[in-house]
């Protein structure tokens, strides 16, 4: 695997997350999330009374298919771009919130909380990343239920792709990517050109956990697994899936 001597800056999640990331995820529509939405609904046994947060919500593609799926639905991102575009999309009746995900501004309000595409393990500190699992308990009501989607770290590392070029338009976007094994870490650089001008380097980066390691981290903070998924058809977790889902519910 090539290894590439990049370094990842710690507080990348700042600026990943601008207007130019409907076009660098122009691929992650809303009709994209439909089954995503609809398997979560179905596992987390929302009968359309809940009250749901959607933890990163992005631009809100999957509380789109959420909110007829539950009573109250909640979206809290960090970026200010995403929440605009979230807010166009999901209309006047879903509460937003701008906030940092190591601080949920809730305490035991909701029924259920997802996470969808990965938005999780950000931080380089694994206090940070226990924080958000805390607040995700905190933030759910007693016997509330969790979902969250994140790579699986085993088909990340053998199915990578370490680089890639593609086009949107006038925009060409080169991604870089390599695992960063002291740190167990997956990184990508992606270099955005504009009609061959270079305007934007976006830096990523998440935690990889093996799935001992996961449930480990959810039951320090307050989480009880039920139940890892590989994929959104239900299928098993094994070292070929390309998802590690986990579904549980509030200690």
């Amino acid at each position: 695997m090539t290894d590439f001597p990049e370094k990842i800056a710690p507080d990348w999640y700042a600026r990943a997350f601008d207007s130019l990331y409907p076009i660098l995820y122009a691929h992650r529509t809303v009709e994209a999330a439909r089954p995503e939405a609809e398997f979560a609904a179905a596992k987390l046994g929302l009968g359309g009374t809940e009250q749901v947060l959607d933890l990163c919500c992005g631009n809100g593609r999957h509380m789109c298919h959420l909110r007829s799926r539950c009573g109250a639905l909640a979206g809290l991102d960090y970026s200010e771009a995403l929440l605009r575009l979230a807010r166009d999309s999901v209309g006047e009746q879903c509460m937003l919130v701008r906030a940092d995900m190591r601080a949920i501004p809730f305490n035991q309000t909701f029924d259920a909380v997802t996470n969808f595409f990965t938005s999780f393990g950000y931080f380089f500190d694994p206090e940070d990343n226990l924080k958000v699992v805390c607040g995700v308990a905190a933030a759910l009501k007693p016997r509330g239920r969790f979902f969250i989607d994140y790579v699986n770290r085993e088909s990340a590392i053998a199915q990578l792709v370490p680089e890639s070029v593609r086009t949107r338009g006038n925009y060409e976007m080169h991604d870089r990517r390599w695992v960063d094994f002291e740190q167990n870490r997956l990184n990508k650089l992606t270099t955005v050109r504009y009609d061959g001008a270079l305007i934007r380097e976006v830096e990523e980066s998440v935690q990889l956990y093996s799935p001992g390691e996961f449930e480990d981290l959810l039951r320090s903070g307050g989480l009880k697994l039920e139940a890892f998924y590989g994929d959104y058809t239900g299928a098993g977790l094994d070292s070929n899936a390309p998802r590690m889902i986990a579904c549980g519910s509030r200690e």
